[in-house]
Formats: structure tokens, C-alpha cells, sequence
């Protein structure tokens, strides 16, 4: 049994207790604090304590998960520090983006910290979860997150910091890029005739599908896949070469840039 405190409530939290509760059920002591009571109900509901003092949460735990935004970390940390809470035996998982360890450590006094990003999809088990260890995080430490993490999706281990930085934008941030494809997809559908249902519906539908022949087909590469889709002189030919001819590609990578480039923001101001 851990006892646990989640410093905020957020979509995040919510994505990690629930993998918790999911693998581990009623094995750990949970507590949730946040400034608006009600908003946490959904974890009462689920057998955890909340609160709206993050002293007490924090003062009471053995694993502290912060999962406040970045911007709002620096004054958590130092709320807590200045009550007094004490964070030498305690493990700091957080989940803030570009808020680094050394950052985490100077308002703390600790440095058993762990970075974990993990993405909205969590919620249904279907995440991507990167994770990255201070230097003195032990092996129980490392051991006891990844059961924490593990009914969340695949847990990926970062060698570095940098690593965390680019899964929280190739993981994290890209399912708001493909809900934006996807989005698009359904604007044609229903500007050719669909109703607003069918066309996601079939979007849908294949967004699925097409995941699934990716992961059935790890004998082929991904261009392979698409190779076998498009004829010579066909439909989907046509659509690729248009994709070409705006530089999908580059847009691609312009688009994770911008998303790494926010990060390192963050790292400079914290």
C-alpha cells in the first residue's frame, strides 16, 4: 500500500487515479486536493479523500503526483515548502512539461523526483506514457511507478529529460493535431452531403480501422501500408500528390517544432 496525494485535479490526475484504481483497486491510501471541492467529487466517488488543502494532502503521503500546470507549479512548491512539508522521504512524481527536476529540486530540497507525461487517450488504457528518473531515484522508486503507470497504456522509458520534452509533444500534444485532422475529414464529409452523424461515424470508423491495420502489420513499414492503398493513376494517388504539393510533411514538423519549442519556453522560465 502507498499512501498518495494528487496536488490538483485535472484531466491528468483523473487519467492517472483512474489507471490506478484500475490495476491496483483499493490497495492504496489516495488523497486529491484542488480549489473547488465539488470539482473532486468524481474522486470521492471512487473511494478517495479530497480536499482543498494542499498542505495536508502533501503532509500525509508517501508519493506526491503534481498535477498542476507549469505555470502555477512554482507557487504550489513553494505554498508547500513554506508550511513546512517535508519532501526527504517522499517521492515527487510530476507531470508538469518543461518544469525540470533541477527546477522541482531548488524549490523542494529533494531531488527523488520522477517525470511522467502521459496523454489523454490514458483514460481508456490506449496511452502513451513517458517517464524519465532523477539520478537519485531508486530502484523500488522506479519499480513502484511503473505499477502505478501500467493500466494507463505503454510506459516509455526516457534516457533523459529530453526525452519527456518529446514524447509530451509527439504523445501528449498530437492527439489534439489528429482530432483536428479528423475534424477536417468530417467538415468534408458533411460538405458532400453526410449528416454531421455519419460523417463521424465513418471517420471514425476508419481512424480505427487504419490504427489497427498498423499495429496488425508490423512485418511492413507504415509507407508500405500506404503504398498498398494507392494505385497507379488512381484516387488516392491524386489526393497524395496534393499532400505533397503543400508540404505535408514540413507542415508536420513545423508543428512538433512550435510544440518543442513551447517547452523549452517553459524549461527558461522555471
Amino acid at each position: 500500500m502507498s499512501k498518495i496525494a494528487f496536488i490538483g485535479g485535472g484531466n491528468m490526475s483523473s487519467c492517472v487515479f483512474n489507471g490506478i484504481k484500475k490495476t491496483r483497486g483499493d490497495l492504496d491510501e489516495i488523497v486529491v486536493s484542488g480549489p473547488h471541492l465539488e470539482k473532486l467529487q468524481h474522486f470521492a466517488d471512487d473511494g478517495a479523500k479530497i480536499t482543498t488543502n494542499n498542505v495536508e494532502a502533501a503532509q500525509s503521503s508517501e508519493v506526491v503526483v503534481l498535477g498542476v500546470k507549469p505555470q502555477m507549479l512554482t507557487g504550489v512548491l513553494e505554498e508547500l515548502s513554506g508550511a513546512g512539508v517535508d519532501f526527504k522521504n517522499k517521492l515527487i512524481v510530476s507531470m508538469a512539461a518543461g518544469f525540470t527536476c533541477k527546477s522541482i529540486t531548488r524549490l523542494t530540497g529533494s531531488e527523488r523526483i520522477i517525470r511522467i507525461m502521459p496523454n489523454t487517450p490514458s483514460k481508456l488504457g490506449l496511452g502513451v506514457i513517458g517517464i524519465s528518473y532523477n539520478t537519485s531515484v531508486q530502484e523500488d522508486d522506479k519499480t513502484l511507478a511503473q505499477d502505478l503507470l501500467k493500466g494507463l497504456g505503454t510506459v516509455i522509458e526516457c534516457a533523459d529529460e529530453e526525452g519527456i520534452n518529446v514524447i509530451g509533444c509527439l504523445g501528449g500534444s498530437t492527439p489534439a493535431f489528429l482530432y483536428r485532422f479528423l475534424e477536417a475529414l468530417i467538415a468534408e464529409g458533411v460538405k458532400r452531403g453526410f449528416t454531421e452523424e455519419a460523417a463521424r461515424n465513418m471517420i471514425e470508423q476508419m481512424a480505427e480501422g487504419t490504427a489497427a491495420m498498423c499495429k496488425a502489420n508490423h512485418d511492413v513499414t507504415i509507407g508500405q501500408l500506404r503504398e498498398a492503398v494507392t494505385s497507379k493513376g488512381g484516387t488516392t494517388l491524386e489526393g497524395l500528390k496534393k499532400m505533397t504539393e503543400y508540404k505535408f510533411e514540413e507542415m508536420i514538423s513545423a508543428v512538433v517544432q512550435a510544440s518543442m519549442d513551447r517547452t523549452h519556453e517553459f524549461e527558461r522560465m522555471f
